[in-house]
């Protein structure tokens, strides 16, 4: 076989939760080109999947996924977007397009993939004319999550925080600390709040649970939020570095729960097809832009607790 050549990165394009609003983000994918070790025969009409194979349980979650390339489709004639989505639900994971390579094309996407869900990956090639050849699909299984015993279902860290610098402007609860831990949200007398942070216009709060919330029957996941009924969404993720799938988009959260000062909103994993995930981003889904005339602008995250936890 002769030795692979080095192709310059390629951009990856994975989506941004962002309620609607996707963020294209750069990232660098590892590409091998490969040439002249196919079987014997003519090139196929379509993309043909090479590997991993339907059903394959790998032992990583950055493997190289290889395929043999379309007719007309090789090196400078053509690129490929590989794509990876929860089987069950189609729903986006992570996708990247690079060059054709010679007869066969290869990649590994440069973070690592979703743990806890069966995946499905496929290829859709384009020529230089703006013609596409699609490649059937194939599913297969990453290591089982990292998760830690516990007993205790709430959000133990915070690993990511966001939230749009005009609402951190006005809004009076900005640490996102306060999403830990069991509800203690509550009002004082002179009308002014405690125990919860304000997410503003599309922010977000994304926390390590320590154990992992599974698909069960029924709710799995509950969010706590207070003052008024701002609907939220949630993502759900194995790294807290995402990928992060989406579970469900602007649920409201108009319930009061029992014993608390906030209201809650429950989420079924089984929406997006996710079997178990330890981390969990929470959105604001009010959707409204700042500054809207309070201090406590976008959803007001008082907890975050597992319904259905791993054993």
């Amino acid at each position: 076989m002769p030795r692979l050549p080095k192709i310059p990165a390629a951009r990856s394009d994975r989506p941004e939760p962002s309620s609607g609003r996707g963020h294209a983000l750069l990232a660098l994918a590892l590409v091998l080109a490969l040439g002249g070790c196919g079987g014997e025969g003519p090139p196929p009409a379509v993309p043909q999947l090479v590997s991993p194979v339907g059903g394959a349980t790998l032992d990583t979650d950055t493997p190289v996924f290889t395929i043999t390339n379309a007719r007309g489709f090789d090196s400078g004639e053509a690129s490929y977007t590989f794509r990876v989505v929860v089987a069950s639900t189609g729903r986006d994971v992570a996708s990247v397009t690079v060059a054709a390579g010679p007869s066969q094309t290869a990649v590994r996407f440069p973070d690592p993939l979703l743990r806890g869900a069966t995946l499905g990956w496929s290829v859709v090639g384009r020529d230089r004319a703006g013609s596409e050849v699609a490649s059937g699909s194939a599913s297969f299984r990453l290591p089982p999550v990292d998760c830690r015993s516990t007993s205790d279902p709430y959000a133990k860290a915070v690993v990511g925080f966001w939230v749009p610098a005009t609402c951190l402007a006005v809004n009076s609860y900005n640490d996102p600390e306060e999403a830990l831990g069991p509800p203690d949200a509550g009002q004082l007398p002179n009308n002014a709040y405690f125990g919860f942070v304000s997410l503003g216009d599309g922010g977000f709060v994304d926390v390590d649970m320590e154990g992992c919330a599974i698909d069960a029957e029924g709710a799995d996941v509950r969010v706590l939020q207070s003052v008024s009924s701002e609907p939220v969404t949630l993502y759900a993720s194995s790294s807290p570095a995402g990928p992060w799938v989406l579970v469900e988009s602007r649920k409201p959260c108009g319930q009061r729960n029992p014993g608390t000062f906030s209201r809650r909103c429950e989420f079924d994993l089984a929406a997006a097809g996710i079997e178990e995930a330890r981390y969990l981003r929470v959105q604001d889904g009010e959707l409204f832009p700042c500054p809207g005339g309070t201090d406590t602008e976008g959803a007001d995250i008082d907890a975050v607790q597992i319904l259905s936890v791993k054993p």
